[in-house]
């Protein structure tokens, strides 16, 4: 049997880890735009690349997991 706890983690990482996995340097810029509110402009605004590969393991793992935990409830 499968508890409802399960399926909302697993699709809330299904969510939130695919598009991270997807693209990573849009949702790295765009945390780094609500980052610049409030500073002095500087010119354009762009992820370091540490990020954009942080935020790609990040999806990865967050993808990987949400499948363990939705596939291990149907098992």
């Amino acid at each position: 049997m499968c508890s409802p706890d399960s399926i909302v983690w697993g699709s809330g990482c299904l969510i939130f880890g695919v598009p991270a996995a997807i693209w990573p340097y849009q949702i790295a810029r765009s945390e780094e735009l609500l980052d610049a509110i409030g500073r002095k402009p500087a010119g354009p605004v762009e992820p370091t690349e540490w990020k954009v590969n942080l935020t790609r393991g990040v999806g990865i793992v967050l993808t990987l997991l949400g499948i363990f935990l939705t596939i291990s409830c149907v098992m």
